[in-house]
């Protein structure tokens, strides 16, 4: 895979994006703005990423997956290098699955160096 892969924003960074683009992000619930259709693909287009299915995981329960991307951006960084841009696709996936109180235990463990996965692997 190319270095210089195109990696698609997580949903909070499009909404961000979003938010500083368009002052008035949110409508009033009486506008006519919620029936027109180019708006509403526009929000569509702009807003919206989802992560691109993962044979890995083919029931409903995210909790394996979110954890898996976790150690998978991880262990990217840790073998390709930090500049490496396509560790960001992990990063984003994880960061639109996972609950941030479970990043951020995460986080703490692998600064402790009790995180229960290897990255160097």
């Amino acid at each position: 895979m190319p270095a210089d892969v195109n990696v698609p924003l997580t949903t909070y960074e499009r909404l961000q994006r979003y938010q500083k683009e368009n002052t008035a992000a949110l409508r009033h619930p009486d506008s006519p703005d919620w029936f027109n259709k180019e708006i509403n693909e526009k929000l569509k287009k702009d807003l919206l990423w989802a992560a691109p299915y993962d044979a890995r995981f083919p029931q409903v329960r995210k909790q394996r997956q979110c954890f898996a991307y976790y150690v998978d951006f991880h262990r990217c960084n840790e073998l390709m290098g930090k500049d490496y841009k396509p560790c960001k696709f992990f990063q984003n996936v994880y960061k639109d699955f996972c609950p941030n109180f479970w990043v951020e235990k995460w986080d703490e463990l692998v600064e402790e160096g009790r995180f229960p996965a290897k990255f160097d692997r």
